[in-house]
């Protein structure tokens, strides 16, 4: 089973929630993996601390143009869906910017003169650590510099799926946008943490509406959920949206967290919530099988 811990904005706990998850259902002696997709600012390590057993570099397709041999016809530019070829035929220029490039090979179908060829760059790193018995965190690293995540979130997401774990779990970036999609369509069912705040509201619905085009199965967590009002709750009813779990502010929390520490460690209460939250997955999985 693949799960996808994700949100519409940044800082609602989608780590905060993947490390703790991680670590119950580890507990529990299952086999487990765990995929840091946030690949501008990987930090789950700090939390799931491991040996590092591997690491390699991600490369990914950017095309390159012969330009003694192109006539600068501009046909790949205007089917280039990223903008990322300037030409300009009446000057006879061309140009490939490379950060702009997705990779997608469309310029290279196009180019009737085969003018352009496939090149490599370098992107990013995956690294992978144990982290005990049956368990393994795979971390999603991009280069500075770079435009796009999306390489490395798909490499290290095809890295985790050799380890054959019962349960992967996959802590996407924050957003809609591209990095959002290529983590969350590997998913069987994600899992959205928001706040109830005007902002997570707002970027909780964009979220949604991008997982019901994609035909994904969601629900939702609330995460300091004490705070605000009850306008994000009136909505999720409305929507007939599954509130899987309320996890409270509390100032022990954010003192672990801070600190790098996982509250199901150290607060009860919490190893509860998490306990309660795991056991509505697993029935979740189990109604599909069924």
């Amino acid at each position: 089973m693949k799960i996808a811990i994700a949100s519409g904005k940044g800082g609602t706990g989608k780590t905060f929630l993947s490390t703790n998850l991680f670590a119950l259902i580890r507990r529990e002696g299952l086999r487990v993996a765990m995929v840091d997709c946030d690949a501008e600012v990987p930090n789950d390590v700090v939390f799931v601390r491991g040996e590092e057993r591997k690491r390699h570099e991600v490369k990914v397709l950017c095309p390159e143009i012969d330009t003694e041999r192109c006539v600068k016809c501009g046909l790949c530019a205007r089917n280039c869906a990223f903008h990322a070829i300037t030409c300009l035929p009446q000057l006879g220029y061309i140009r490939l910017l490379g950060d702009l490039c997705h990779g997608c090979g469309a310029c290279l179908d196009e180019c009737p003169e085969e003018a352009i060829r496939e090149g490599w760059k370098r992107v990013g790193r995956v690294t992978a650590y144990d982290c005990g018995k049956d368990a393994a965190l795979y971390e999603a690293r991009l280069d500075e510099g770079r435009h796009s995540p999306v390489g490395v979130i798909r490499e290290a997401v095809r890295s985790a799926g050799k380890f054959e774990a019962d349960i992967l779990i996959l802590d996407a970036p924050p957003g809609c946008s591209c990095p959002f999609v290529n983590t969350v369509k590997e998913a069987d069912r994600v899992i959205l943490i928001t706040e109830p705040t005007p902002f997570g509201l707002s970027d909780l619905r964009h979220t949604v509406d991008v997982l019901r085009r994609m035909g994904k199965p969601f629900s939702v967590v609330i995460n300091r959920a004490d705070l605000g009002d009850d306008t994000l709750r009136c909505w999720l009813q409305a929507e007939e949206i599954e509130l899987l779990a309320e996890i409270p502010y509390s100032k022990e929390v954010a003192s672990l967290y801070s600190g790098g520490k996982l509250v199901i460690d150290r607060m009860p209460e919490m190893e509860r919530v998490f306990r309660s939250l795991y056991q509505k997955i697993v029935r979740h999985e189990e109604d599909c099988r069924n």
